[in-house]
C-alpha cells in the first residue's frame, strides 16, 4: 500500500456508485436500486466511522457539510427502500443522485487533499485495511 491508496478506493466507490445511478436513471430499470443502496451505505459508514473523526480536528465546518449530506442520503435512502412503486420514486432517486454527485465533488476537491496532507501514510493504511473490512462485511 502507498500513500493515496484509500482515496483511491474511496473515488472508484464514488465511479462505482455514479455509474450505477448512471444506468437506473437512463433505462428506468429499477433493479440496480439495492446495489446502489449497499454500496452507499458501505462507503458512508466507512467515511463516518474512519475519514471523518480525524478530520473534525482538521476543518470541522468541511466534515460538518458532508456529514450533513450524508444525512440528506440516508434519508432518501430509507424513503427508496420503503416507498418502492411510489410515482415520486424516480423523481426521489434523481434526487439522491443530485446529493451524491454534489458530496462526491466536495469530498474530492477539497476533503480528500486536505486529508493527504495531514494524515500519515500509516494512518491512511489503517483507514485502507478498516474500510475494506467494512465494505467486505456489508457487500
Amino acid at each position: 500500500m502507498a500513500k493515496g491508496d484509500v482515496y483511491k478506493v474511496l473515488k472508484e466507490d464514488h465511479e462505482n456508485v455514479k455509474e450505477l445511478f448512471k444506468q437506473v436513471i437512463e433505462t428506468g430499470n429499477t433493479s440496480k436500486f439495492p446495489e446502489i443502496k449497499k454500496l452507499l451505505e458501505a462507503h458512508m459508514i466507512s467515511e463516518e466511522n474512519f475519514l471523518y473523526p480525524p478530520m473534525e480536528f482538521v476543518d470541522e465546518e468541511l466534515v460538518k457539510k458532508n456529514k450533513y449530506e450524508h444525512e440528506l442520503a440516508w434519508n432518501k435512502l430509507l424513503y427508496l427502500e420503503n416507498e418502492q412503486g411510489d410515482k415520486d420514486w424516480m423523481e426521489n432517486l434523481k434526487g439522491l443522485n443530485n446529493i451524491i454527485l454534489k458530496h462526491v465533488q466536495r469530498e474530492e476537491n477539497e476533503l480528500f487533499p486536505k486529508a493527504s496532507e495531514v494524515l500519515s501514510e500509516e494512518a491512511e493504511e489503517d483507514m485502507l485495511k478498516l474500510i475494506k473490512e467494512k465494505k467486505s462485511e456489508s457487500l
